[in-house]
């Protein structure tokens, strides 16, 4: 017996999407933080090649061009003594002495070979580095000139040295930082669909079993207890679904033993009324006027109705538990079809109907218990008759199914046909639709009877009906009796 205990919430719905939603944002925040710390490296090594080392590059080879233009415009001096190169000479110097100082305004490692430079260029031109003028030939001896040429292009080589070598960082930190954002995002995604995942294999397995509980009543009027498989608040819904179904369970017990209590007790003196009615109708204790008959058969009809409920009010008290007490026999189907509509043909004339048969080929003889399948289909042919206007048909079909393995009875009114939404509910004990209540008698048993004999069988038993345009109940059973 299930019992509902309220259970301890470990790991509710909320905590399990708060930890998936954790795992991921922590994820993601390292992988944002990495790339971060690889963008700023990359930004500062940009920085210093964009703005320290291409400048450093440019400035140099300004040094480099006046240092050339210098010792030319010197020599042509020297040769041809024209006043042109002088002032040549001195434009290059001027270029030169403007690249120094434009140089010093950097600071970076191996900075100190243009310091160096600029201290020779102090020493050797200490008017011009001053700003005053030249206070003598601004003349340079050769291995001067050939010194700060060789000072200029070894600090230029291990500027584009450090220069090759950021580039290399910088297309390694690149690279690192792809990989490194590839990474965290496929490790993101990972996670975030092993949580998905997580989220909806704890969530739909006790949906599920939930789901398969309330199927089975539904469907079947089954009611069953279902596994609780989490110790969530669906969990907690589960074994309220338990506790309730335990409920029920005592609860219908209990009206079947009080069902079944009142028939047994209310049988007896029924019984006795009725043959003291039938005694008087038939006037053994004297005679009766017209107007006293007429009231006779009248109590008469009435206590055979309600001797006609009380059977099936027992018939359903005893298959309440699903377990039907068959008495199998071979029998052929043929007969009992026969047999049962002649049975059914008094109350199908009082509404002027036919009952036709429709019997297929090759019907062969089953085994099963004849008399319940007989009850199962006269109460599904009584059902055609109840709801069937006047003067129409009813069309009883025999026929062999799956390859002979089965038998298939079909049974075909013309009536107004069952709402969509009725359907799932028919075959429930004392289940009347909302338009039959007002239109026909009956307590609801006949077709729960009769789901209850096919299904102990091994049968199957279904409808389908449009509203306005007929039903047709269907209903097979194996024929080799392979449940019984």
């Amino acid at each position: 017996m299930y019992l509902y205990r309220k259970p301890i919430k470990h790991y509710g719905i909320l905590f399990k999407m708060l930890v998936v939603y954790i795992g991921i944002m922590v994820v993601a925040y390292f992988t944002t933080s990495t790339l971060l710390i690889y963008i700023k490296e990359s930004v500062n090594i940009s920085r210093d090649i964009v703005k320290v080392r291409f400048e450093v590059l440019s400035i140099s080879q300004r040094l480099v061009d006046s240092l050339l233009a210098m010792e030319e415009n010197q020599k042509k001096f020297e040769i041809l003594h024209s006043d042109e190169y002088r002032k040549n000479f001195l434009a290059a110097l001027n270029e030169y002495k403007n690249a120094i100082w434009s140089i010093l305004w950097f600071r970076y490692e191996g900075f100190s070979a243009w310091e160096e430079l600029h201290a020779e260029f102090r020493q050797v031109f200490p008017d011009l580095a001053q700003g005053r003028d030249l206070a003598r030939e601004p003349w340079i001896d050769q291995e001067k000139l050939n010194q700060w040429m060789r000072i200029v292009v070894s600090a230029r080589q291990d500027n584009e040295r450090v220069l090759e070598s950021g580039m290399r960082e910088l297309f390694r930190i690149s690279e690192v930082a792809v990989s490194r954002g590839v990474s965290g995002l496929a490790i993101s995604i990972g996670v975030g669909l092993l949580g998905i995942l997580f989220l909806t294999y704890s969530l739909s397995r006790p949906l599920r079993e939930l789901r398969k509980g309330i199927r089975a009543y539904t469907r079947d009027g089954r009611l069953e207890p279902i596994r609780v498989l989490s110790q969530d608040e669906l969990g907690e819904l589960g074994a309220a679904f338990n506790d309730m179904t335990v409920r029920l369970k005592e609860e219908e017990r209990m009206r079947t033993d009080f069902i079944d209590m009142v028939s047994h007790e209310i049988r007896t003196p029924l019984t006795s009324i009725r043959e003291s009615v039938n005694l008087m109708r038939e006037r053994v204790l004297g005679e009766v006027n017209e107007r006293q008959k007429r009231f006779l058969d009248i109590a008469s009809d009435e206590l055979q109705r309600i001797s006609t409920m009380l059977t099936s009010l027992l018939k359903v008290s005893s298959m309440a538990s699903q377990i039907v007490d068959l008495s199998p026999t071979t029998f052929n189907p043929e007969e009992l079809l026969r047999e049962t509509l002649e049975k059914a043909g008094p109350a199908a004339e009082a509404k002027d109907l036919r009952l036709t048969p429709r019997v297929g080929r090759d019907i062969v003889s089953v085994m099963g218990d004849r008399e319940l399948l007989g009850q199962a289909l006269y109460n599904l042919i009584g059902n055609a008759v109840k709801f069937s206007p006047v003067e129409r048909s009813v069309l009883v079909g025999l026929e062999m199914a799956d390859g002979g393995q089965k038998l298939l009875f079909s049974i075909t009114d013309e009536g107004p046909g069952i709402p969509e939404e009725e359907q799932s509910h028919v075959f429930s004990k004392y289940y009347r639709g909302a338009r039959t209540k007002r239109t026909t008698d009956g307590i609801g048993l006949g077709l729960s009877i009769a789901r209850t004999i096919v299904e102990a069988h091994g049968g199957n038993i279904w409808l389908s009906s449009l509203p306005g345009k007929g039903c047709t109940f269907y209903f097979t059973i194996p024929v080799d009796g392979a449940r019984i």
